[in-house]
């Protein structure tokens, strides 16, 4: 049978492509009024947050719009109740022992080295003191045993501690750390710094809405995440001590 040509299809007519042409201006403004309402429904949000976290959208014409905030710690300011009235004259050296965990829990003592491990780290790499031994080996914060071993090491300070509250809650529970902090100058014997602070990373549901499903992105470790917060803000408060800032018009260095 000889090969006969079928009619022409809708996509060949022209002036089916011209209405075509038509529909396809006509559709994107309707594509734009979803993506308008979601920017305008997230807006309040982000803005409500009282550390705005990073955040992103993904979105798929052919499924529902995800809305992804990365979480963040939770805290308030340090909460500092013995602090020394004047600046030190000089560079000191510091002994970081292991802190106590005050709360039951199976294995105290790593849960303190771990934490304490990580104040540590934290304050070498901000640089707090010149010289911070941590005293990996010495038992959970005991002030009379650790002044002691502070003095045959030569250190002019001991920083030594609590754990008050711990919950590893992972990517799938809220992870909290509570901690108080001491320092003492060895010579004297007297406590020139006492400081708490805490920290919570909530575990954050999935919202579904009618245009869009907002989600919380965890880091991978949640807690080391707070731990490390926590000894970063503690931190800078010391370095506030060691190094204060310039009376406001003035400069640190002198005129001549």
């Amino acid at each position: 049978m000889p090969f006969m040509p079928s009619p022409a299809s809708p996509a060949e007519c022209p002036a089916h492509r011209a209405r075509c042409a038509r529909c396809a201006r006509c559709a994107r403004p309707a594509l734009r009024l979803p993506l308008l309402a979601l920017c305008l429904l997230l807006l309040p949000l982000v803005m409500s947050c009282s550390s705005p976290p990073k955040t992103g959208v993904y979105i798929d014409l052919a499924s529902q719009p995800i809305f992804y905030m990365d979480d963040w710690v939770r805290r308030g300011n340090p909460q500092v109740s013995v602090r020394p009235a004047t600046p030190p004259n000089r560079p000191l050296t510091a002994l970081f022992v292991p802190f106590r965990v005050t709360q039951q829990m199976e294995k105290p003592g790593v849960v303190g080295l771990e934490v304490s491990r990580q104040i540590w780290q934290t304050w070498l790499s901000e640089k707090v003191f010149p010289v911070i031994e941590f005293a990996e080996n010495a038992t959970p914060y005991r002030r009379d045993l650790a002044m002691q071993m502070a003095a045959l090491r030569g250190a002019q300070l001991l920083i030594g501690g609590y754990v008050t509250h711990y919950v590893n809650g992972g990517t799938s529970g809220d992870s909290k750390l509570s901690v108080s902090l001491e320092i003492w100058d060895v010579n004297t014997g007297q406590m020139i710094w006492a400081m708490g602070h805490a920290g919570v990373m909530e575990h954050q549901f999935t919202n579904d809405f009618i245009l869009f499903s907002a989600k919380a992105r965890k880091p991978t470790d949640p807690m080391w995440a707070v731990t490390q917060t926590v000894s970063w803000d503690m931190a800078q408060e010391i370095k506030l001590w060691i190094d204060p800032p310039a009376p406001k018009g003035l400069s640190k260095e002198p005129a001549f």
